[in-house]
């Protein structure tokens, strides 16, 4: 009687071994704590690996270059989509509604109606090409201007005009647009030259490192910036060395001030001329 009463606990204790070796294998998935949920595991399965290439851009879509009154200076962009099949690259801009605002034109030369305006493109030159002069202020209606030679001509007439040039290439349409003062007075276009010299002797002057900082085009840099006094301040020369910019006679000086992209922490770079010499003094001490 007692051989069988051994033999009945052996067996039970054999039968609870079995179920505790089921429950380690069904965690062992796990690492022994919770099991993987099967749906969260399958859906995993089922999504598709990182690309093995990145999304591609293109190389460049071509800027427009326009010479215009003695000036030559970048158009900008409007909104577009550029996509070039062959290569398998694409990128979409968006910008403001077309024609802009004047106050959003950033380049606005002077010229007289009937002045050339040169366009140049970077890339291949479009397949079609489409202007039209707008005229701010006036209710004058918006005029299409005809393309002769790779050229447009200043409109006639007195006063601000907005030009939208939108040209056409098989990977896609990019419209353009820059302002004109036309027909300015003589003190006007006097003023633009002189401030035209400032701008050029500055930048020809800056250092290399310091023209990679600049933030847009150094043809718009600003000339006497309200509320810039020079005078008496201390500024850098050509040879590196620190000067004081003299009291007497500031009011035959200049500043042309480039923002950079490091401003905030050094502020703007300002070069000090002397107007009558067109002699570049220094540059103000950043912080």
């Amino acid at each position: 009687m007692r051989k069988y009463a051994v033999c009945w606990i052996l067996g039970a204790l054999l039968i609870l071994q079995g179920c505790g070796a089921r429950e380690g294998i069904t965690g062992a998935g796990s690492g022994g704590g919770i099991p993987n949920s099967p749906s969260a595991s399958a859906s995993s399965a089922q999504l598709p690996g990182p690309s093995a290439e990145a999304f591609k851009m293109p190389d460049v879509v071509p800027h427009l270059e326009v010479t215009v009154g003695g000036a030559a200076f970048e158009a900008q962009k409007g909104g577009y989509c550029w996509n070039d099949k062959e290569k398998g690259t694409g990128v979409c801009a968006d910008a403001a509604a077309m024609p802009p605002s004047f106050e959003d034109v950033k380049a606005k030369p002077l010229a007289n109606s009937g002045d050339e305006i040169a366009l140049a493109w970077s890339g291949d030159p479009p397949d079609s090409v489409h202007s039209i002069a707008y005229f701010p202020g006036s209710e004058r209606p918006g005029e299409a201007i005809e393309l002769q030679d790779g050229k447009l001509r200043v409109a006639a007439g007195k006063g601000d005009q907005l030009y939208v040039v939108t040209a056409t290439w098989p990977q896609g349409t990019v419209p353009y647009f820059f302002g004109i003062r036309a027909d300015a007075d003589e003190d006007a276009k006097e003023t633009a030259g002189a401030d035209t010299v400032l701008r050029k002797l500055a930048w020809e002057a800056m250092p290399e490192g310091d023209k990679a900082t600049v933030v847009g085009d150094w043809r718009e840099a600003e000339i006497d910036v309200p509320g810039l006094h020079p005078a008496g301040l201390t500024a850098v020369n050509g040879e590196g060395d620190v000067i004081e910019l003299p009291q007497a006679g500031s009011e035959r000086l200049s500043t042309v001030t480039f923002h950079t992209n490091n401003e905030s922490m050094l502020g703007p770079m300002v070069a000090v001329i002397e107007r009558e010499s067109n002699k570049l003094l220094g540059w103000l001490i950043r912080f």
